[in-house]
């Protein structure tokens, strides 16, 4: 693989720690530019600042949750164009999926995945 022109930045946005050690590491280690955020309204003021090329949220986090953070980016002028992963453990049926891919995000990655199917996962979505 020859060396990425520009470097794609990932905001992943999650209150736990020990997933984005995990899944973020592997990303970086995959080379991608990583920013972290703890909660929602810090992964909104990331995003606004840094412009990521895309962001990984997290669904079940302390107030606000996922779907507000979503709905908020996308309703923000300067992030609305960011295209958002819901990156959760929760289980949707298709058409909840179906739903949530017209009204918000991009795609929906299921927190089972191994950090090397998320690299896979994510290189898809950004066409890298």
């Amino acid at each position: 693989t020859g060396a990425m022109e520009k470097a794609v930045h990932i905001l992943l946005i999650d209150n736990d720690e020990a997933i984005r050690r995990l899944f973020g590491g592997k990303l970086a280690s995959a080379g991608f530019e990583m920013l972290y955020a703890e909660d929602g309204n810090d992964g909104r003021e990331i995003a606004r600042r840094m412009q990521p090329d895309l962001i990984l949220l997290d669904i079940r986090m302390p107030d606000p949750d996922g779907y507000t953070v979503a709905r908020r980016l996308k309703g923000e002028r300067k992030t609305a164009h960011i295209p958002i992963v819901f990156f959760t453990n929760e289980d949707f049926t298709p058409e909840a999926e179906k739903m949530l891919k017209e009204a918000w995000i991009t795609d929906y990655i299921h927190k089972s995945i191994t950090p090397s199917e998320l690299v896979k996962r994510i290189r898809g979505i950004i066409g890298k």
